[in-house]
Protein backbone atom coordinates (compact mmCIF):
# COMPACT_ATOMS: atom_id res chain seq x y z
CA UNK A 1 0.00 0.00 0.00
CA UNK A 2 3.20 2.15 0.60
CA UNK A 3 3.73 3.80 -2.50
CA UNK A 4 7.82 4.09 -2.72
CA UNK A 5 9.16 6.63 -4.97
CA UNK A 6 9.02 6.47 -8.56
CA UNK A 7 5.83 5.38 -9.18
CA UNK A 8 4.05 8.97 -9.14
CA UNK A 9 4.68 11.56 -11.79
CA UNK A 10 5.74 14.44 -10.50
CA UNK A 11 2.71 17.00 -10.63
CA UNK A 12 1.16 13.81 -9.14
CA UNK A 13 2.82 13.61 -6.08
CA UNK A 14 2.93 17.44 -5.86
CA UNK A 15 -0.47 17.71 -6.13
CA UNK A 16 -1.39 15.13 -3.51
CA UNK A 17 1.56 16.78 -1.61
CA UNK A 18 -0.44 20.12 -1.62
CA UNK A 19 -3.59 18.40 -0.94
CA UNK A 20 -2.09 16.22 1.82
CA UNK A 21 -0.84 19.68 3.25
CA UNK A 22 -4.18 21.59 3.05
CA UNK A 23 -6.29 18.88 4.82
CA UNK A 24 -3.70 17.75 7.45
CA UNK A 25 -3.35 21.70 8.29
CA UNK A 26 -7.37 21.66 8.66
CA UNK A 27 -7.21 18.39 10.71
CA UNK A 28 -4.71 19.48 12.87
CA UNK A 29 -6.42 22.95 13.52
CA UNK A 30 -9.72 21.56 14.80
CA UNK A 31 -6.84 19.16 17.10
CA UNK A 32 -6.11 22.31 18.30
CA UNK A 33 -9.20 24.26 18.83
CA UNK A 34 -10.32 20.60 20.71
CA UNK A 35 -6.93 20.54 22.89
CA UNK A 36 -6.85 24.09 24.17
CA UNK A 37 -8.38 27.61 25.54
CA UNK A 38 -8.52 30.86 25.33
CA UNK A 39 -6.93 32.14 28.98
CA UNK A 40 -9.39 34.38 29.95
CA UNK A 41 -7.83 37.87 30.85
CA UNK A 42 -9.69 37.15 34.34
CA UNK A 43 -6.66 35.17 35.05
CA UNK A 44 -4.55 37.82 35.96
CA UNK A 45 -6.92 38.60 39.07
CA UNK A 46 -6.03 35.01 40.85
CA UNK A 47 -2.62 34.13 39.82
CA UNK A 48 -0.79 37.76 39.62
CA UNK A 49 0.28 40.19 37.37
CA UNK A 50 4.11 39.24 36.23
CA UNK A 51 4.65 39.66 32.92
CA UNK A 52 4.71 36.18 32.16
CA UNK A 53 0.67 35.83 33.17
CA UNK A 54 -0.10 39.36 30.95
CA UNK A 55 1.22 37.27 27.87
CA UNK A 56 -0.45 34.19 27.93
CA UNK A 57 -3.82 36.17 28.63
CA UNK A 58 -5.80 36.24 25.76
CA UNK A 59 -3.70 32.98 24.64
CA UNK A 60 -4.38 29.59 23.65
CA UNK A 61 -2.93 27.27 26.62
CA UNK A 62 -3.17 23.37 26.45
CA UNK A 63 -6.50 22.35 28.51
CA UNK A 64 -6.07 19.39 30.93
CA UNK A 65 -8.42 17.86 28.51
CA UNK A 66 -6.49 18.31 26.33
CA UNK A 67 -3.35 16.49 28.08
CA UNK A 68 -5.16 13.82 28.13
CA UNK A 69 -6.14 13.89 24.26
CA UNK A 70 -2.71 14.21 23.41
CA UNK A 71 -1.66 11.62 25.73
CA UNK A 72 -4.34 9.49 23.74
CA UNK A 73 -3.08 10.23 20.49
CA UNK A 74 0.57 9.31 21.16
CA UNK A 75 -0.90 5.75 22.94
CA UNK A 76 -2.81 5.02 19.66
CA UNK A 77 0.28 5.96 17.70
CA UNK A 78 2.22 3.34 19.79
CA UNK A 79 -0.60 0.48 19.23
CA UNK A 80 -0.78 1.11 15.98
CA UNK A 81 3.27 0.43 15.38
CA UNK A 82 3.13 -2.35 17.57
CA UNK A 83 0.50 -4.11 15.68
CA UNK A 84 2.48 -3.10 12.25
CA UNK A 85 5.11 -4.88 13.38
CA UNK A 86 2.89 -8.37 12.68
CA UNK A 87 2.49 -8.92 8.95
CA UNK A 88 0.39 -11.56 7.66
CA UNK A 89 0.59 -13.69 4.57
CA UNK A 90 -2.04 -13.63 1.95
CA UNK A 91 -0.92 -15.33 -1.28
CA UNK A 92 2.56 -15.71 -3.85
CA UNK A 93 4.32 -14.29 -1.57
CA UNK A 94 2.38 -10.98 -0.93
CA UNK A 95 1.44 -9.89 2.98
CA UNK A 96 -0.05 -7.31 4.77
CA UNK A 97 -0.46 -5.38 7.52
CA UNK A 98 -2.52 -3.49 9.88
CA UNK A 99 -3.25 0.07 8.65
CA UNK A 100 -5.17 1.14 12.14
CA UNK A 101 -7.20 4.02 10.09
CA UNK A 102 -10.22 3.18 11.64
CA UNK A 103 -8.61 2.03 14.65
CA UNK A 104 -7.23 5.30 14.92
CA UNK A 105 -10.53 7.29 14.19
CA UNK A 106 -12.67 5.40 16.62
CA UNK A 107 -10.20 6.50 19.48
CA UNK A 108 -9.73 10.13 19.22
CA UNK A 109 -11.87 11.23 16.14
CA UNK A 110 -11.43 11.71 12.70
CA UNK A 111 -9.51 14.80 12.68
CA UNK A 112 -7.21 13.08 15.59
CA UNK A 113 -6.89 9.76 13.88
CA UNK A 114 -5.70 11.36 10.21
CA UNK A 115 -3.49 13.37 12.05
CA UNK A 116 -2.01 10.04 13.94
CA UNK A 117 -1.20 8.30 10.76
CA UNK A 118 -0.16 11.16 8.89
CA UNK A 119 2.30 10.85 11.71
CA UNK A 120 3.12 7.51 11.68
CA UNK A 121 3.35 7.08 7.70
CA UNK A 122 5.87 10.45 8.03
CA UNK A 123 7.79 8.60 10.67
CA UNK A 124 7.85 4.88 8.14
CA UNK A 125 9.24 7.34 5.31
CA UNK A 126 11.80 9.04 7.12
CA UNK A 127 12.98 5.48 9.36
CA UNK A 128 12.02 2.12 7.96
CA UNK A 129 12.23 3.19 4.05
CA UNK A 130 8.40 2.43 3.82
CA UNK A 131 7.00 4.82 1.67
CA UNK A 132 9.10 7.34 -0.37
CA UNK A 133 8.98 11.10 0.55
CA UNK A 134 8.04 12.50 -2.99
CA UNK A 135 5.12 9.90 -2.62
CA UNK A 136 3.95 10.79 1.03
CA UNK A 137 1.67 13.31 0.39
CA UNK A 138 -0.13 10.31 -1.68
CA UNK A 139 0.50 7.59 1.03
CA UNK A 140 -1.32 10.20 3.32
CA UNK A 141 -4.48 10.83 1.12
CA UNK A 142 -4.87 7.68 0.97
CA UNK A 143 -4.19 5.84 4.14
CA UNK A 144 -4.47 8.66 6.66
CA UNK A 145 -7.52 10.75 4.76
CA UNK A 146 -9.19 8.18 2.98
CA UNK A 147 -8.32 5.37 5.28
CA UNK A 148 -9.25 7.20 8.67
CA UNK A 149 -11.07 10.71 8.04
CA UNK A 150 -13.24 9.20 5.25
CA UNK A 151 -13.31 5.42 6.79
CA UNK A 152 -14.68 7.25 10.10
CA UNK A 153 -18.15 8.55 8.05
CA UNK A 154 -18.61 5.47 6.89
CA UNK A 155 -18.54 3.97 10.73
CA UNK A 156 -20.95 6.77 11.99
CA UNK A 157 -23.09 5.98 9.49
CA UNK A 158 -23.39 2.43 9.11
CA UNK A 159 -23.33 2.40 13.40
CA UNK A 160 -26.78 3.77 13.40
CA UNK A 161 -28.23 1.09 11.29
CA UNK A 162 -26.13 -2.03 12.93
CA UNK A 163 -24.18 -2.96 15.75
CA UNK A 164 -20.88 -0.91 16.46
CA UNK A 165 -18.18 -3.82 16.54
CA UNK A 166 -19.93 -4.57 12.68
CA UNK A 167 -19.95 -0.86 11.79
CA UNK A 168 -16.11 -0.93 12.50
CA UNK A 169 -15.46 -4.39 10.80
CA UNK A 170 -16.91 -3.18 7.72
CA UNK A 171 -15.07 0.41 8.20
CA UNK A 172 -12.33 -0.90 8.21
CA UNK A 173 -12.91 -3.03 5.31
CA UNK A 174 -13.76 -0.50 3.22
CA UNK A 175 -10.63 1.88 4.75
CA UNK A 176 -8.09 -0.72 3.00
CA UNK A 177 -10.33 -1.16 -0.29
CA UNK A 178 -10.88 2.41 -1.01
CA UNK A 179 -7.00 3.22 0.08
CA UNK A 180 -5.74 0.60 -2.46
CA UNK A 181 -8.14 1.88 -5.09
CA UNK A 182 -7.29 5.51 -4.63
CA UNK A 183 -3.31 4.01 -4.82
CA UNK A 184 -4.57 2.06 -8.16
CA UNK A 185 -5.63 5.47 -9.79
CA UNK A 186 -2.78 7.26 -8.88
CA UNK A 187 0.01 4.78 -10.39
CA UNK A 188 -2.13 3.96 -13.40
CA UNK A 189 -2.43 7.71 -14.47
CA UNK A 190 1.10 8.68 -13.95
CA UNK A 191 1.22 5.99 -16.52
CA UNK A 192 3.64 3.28 -14.40
CA UNK A 193 1.39 0.62 -14.92
CA UNK A 194 -1.48 0.19 -16.68
CA UNK A 195 -4.76 1.47 -15.02
CA UNK A 196 -6.95 -1.80 -15.81
CA UNK A 197 -3.73 -4.22 -14.57
CA UNK A 198 -2.80 -2.21 -11.09
CA UNK A 199 -6.66 -1.61 -10.36
CA UNK A 200 -7.07 -5.44 -10.57
CA UNK A 201 -4.07 -6.67 -8.45
CA UNK A 202 -4.38 -3.83 -6.02
CA UNK A 203 -7.89 -3.67 -5.43
CA UNK A 204 -8.62 -7.77 -5.28
CA UNK A 205 -5.65 -8.02 -3.11
CA UNK A 206 -6.54 -5.28 -0.71
CA UNK A 207 -10.56 -7.46 -0.36
CA UNK A 208 -8.67 -10.10 1.49
CA UNK A 209 -6.16 -7.92 3.52
CA UNK A 210 -9.35 -5.75 4.15
CA UNK A 211 -10.89 -8.47 6.19
CA UNK A 212 -7.89 -9.01 7.98
CA UNK A 213 -7.69 -5.58 8.75
CA UNK A 214 -11.09 -5.76 10.35
CA UNK A 215 -10.61 -8.85 12.61
CA UNK A 216 -7.85 -7.09 13.74
CA UNK A 217 -9.24 -3.67 14.24
CA UNK A 218 -12.29 -5.33 16.27
CA UNK A 219 -9.53 -6.96 18.06
CA UNK A 220 -6.94 -4.19 19.27
CA UNK A 221 -9.93 -2.34 19.93
CA UNK A 222 -10.91 -4.65 22.27
CA UNK A 223 -7.43 -5.28 24.05
CA UNK A 224 -7.38 -1.13 23.64
CA UNK A 225 -10.57 -0.38 26.02
CA UNK A 226 -9.33 -3.88 28.05
CA UNK A 227 -6.24 -2.38 28.99
CA UNK A 228 -7.40 1.40 29.56
CA UNK A 229 -10.50 -0.11 31.92
CA UNK A 230 -7.50 -1.56 33.85
CA UNK A 231 -5.88 1.33 34.58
Amino acid sequence: MHIPDGFLDPKMSGGLLGLAAGVLGYCLGQVMRAVTAVVPKQVLATVGNSLGNIQMAGKRALTKFGEEKVYQMATVAAWIFAAQMFNFPINSGTSGHLIGGVFAAVIVGPFGGTVVIATVLLIQSLFFADGGLMSLGANIINMAVIGSFVSYYVYAGLKKLIPEMASISIAAWFSVVAASLATSLEIGFSGTIGLPAVTSAMVKTHCIIGIAEAVITVVILKLYKGAKNNE
